[in-house]
C-alpha cells in the first residue's frame, strides 16, 4: 500500500466477521489502531438438510438459470456436496444451466469447479442480474437462486412477478454477533468520537449496528458520531454505500475498486487528509 499516507494516532473501527481481521492488519501496517468489533455473525449450512433436498432436486432436474451470488456462497455449497458424495454429480447438473454471476468472486468460485459463466455482471450488483435476466424474459422458466445472507425475498419476488419458478439456495445467513461486546464498545467509542474511522462491507453490519445502538438508546447518537466530520464512513461498494446513505449517514466512502484492500487505501487516503482527532500513546 505504498503511497497511502500513515495513520498514525487514528482509530479504525472494522464491523465485518468475515475477513475482519485482514483489514485490521492492513490498517495496522500503515499505522492505525484497529478495533476488530463484528456487528453480525455468518451462520454457514443454516438448514443443511434443506439444502441439501434442494440440491438433489436441482441435480434431478437442472434449472434454467442458477444466480451465483458469491465466492463463499458457491464454495461453500460445491463442500457442502463433496461432504455428501453428491459434487461431481452436482458440477454435472450445473454444467447444463446457465450460470449467471453477480461478480468475479462468484465467477472464480464456478471456474474453479471447472464451470463455465454464461453471463457475469459488470456492475457486480444483484439488481443488474436480476434486471438482465428479467430482460431476457423468465416466464416459465426455473431460476436455483444462492442466496447472501438473508431470504433475498425482494429479488424472489421480482423474478416470480415475471413469471420465474424460483428455488432458493440458503448457504449462509447472517445473525447478530456472537460477542456483543467488541460491538458495544466500537458504538460506545463512536458516539463519543474517539474513532477516526469504521467500516463496512455489507448492508446487514450496518443494520445490526444501530439495532445494538437502540437497545442501548444511543442510536440517533451513534449517526451524529458516524457523521461527525473528522469521521471517515468507507463501504466497499455502493450497494453496502446504499444501507449506510439509507440509514441516515451522510458521507461515505466508496472505493473505485469494490474490493478489501481497495477499501483501506479509500479510507486510509480520506483519514490522510484530516489530522488525527486523537494523540498517539507509546
Amino acid at each position: 500500500m505504498s503511497g497511502v499516507a500513515e495513520l498514525s494516532g487514528n482509530l479504525v473501527g472494522v464491523t465485518a466477521d468475515r475477513r475482519g481481521q485482514d483489514q485490521a492488519i492492513m490498517f495496522e501496517r500503515l499505522g492505525a489502531d484497529v478495533l476488530v468489533a463484528p456487528t453480525i455473525s455468518t451462520h454457514r449450512l443454516p438448514d443443511p438438510d434443506l439444502l441439501r433436498a434442494r440440491t438433489e432436486d436441482l441435480i434431478a432436474a437442472p434449472p434454467d438459470y442458477l444466480i451465483a451470488n458469491t465466492g463463499v456462497g458457491i464454495r461453500t455449497w460445491l463442500e457442502a456436496a463433496a461432504g455428501w458424495g453428491i459434487d461431481q454429480r452436482l458440477i454435472s447438473a450445473l454444467g447444463r444451466t446457465r450460470l449467471v454471476a453477480r461478480g468475479p468472486k462468484a465467477a472464480g468460485a464456478l471456474s474453479s469447479a471447472g464451470l463455465t459463466t454464461w453471463w457475469r455482471s459488470p456492475d457486480e450488483q444483484l439488481d443488474d442480474v436480476i434486471r438482465y435476466l428479467t430482460e431476457c424474459g423468465l416466464a416459465g422458466e426455473r431460476v436455483a437462486f444462492q442466496l447472501h445472507g438473508d431470504d433475498g425475498a425482494e429479488f424472489v419476488l421480482r423474478m416470480e412477478q415475471a413469471g420465474a419458478r424460483v428455488s432458493t439456495l440458503p448457504v449462509y445467513l447472517w445473525g447478530p454477533p456472537q460477542d456483543p461486546g467488541p460491538a458495544l464498545e466500537l458504538i460506545q467509542r463512536t458516539v463519543a468520537t474517539e474513532i477516526d474511522a469504521v467500516t463496512f462491507t455489507a448492508g446487514p453490519q450496518i443494520h445490526s449496528m444501530l439495532e445494538l445502538a437502540g437497545r442501548q438508546g444511543v442510536a440517533q447518537a451513534l449517526i451524529e458520531g458516524l457523521n461527525h466530520p473528522r469521521v471517515v464512513v468507507g463501504c466497499i461498494g455502493p450497494v453496502c454505500a446504499s444501507s449506510a446513505t439509507s440509514a441516515g449517514i451522510k458521507d461515505v466512502v466508496v472505493p473505485e475498486h469494490w474490493r478489501l484492500g481497495s477499501l483501506v487505501k479509500a479510507v486510509a487516503a480520506a483519514l490522510g487528509a484530516r489530522p488525527p482527532s486523537r494523540v498517539p500513546t507509546d
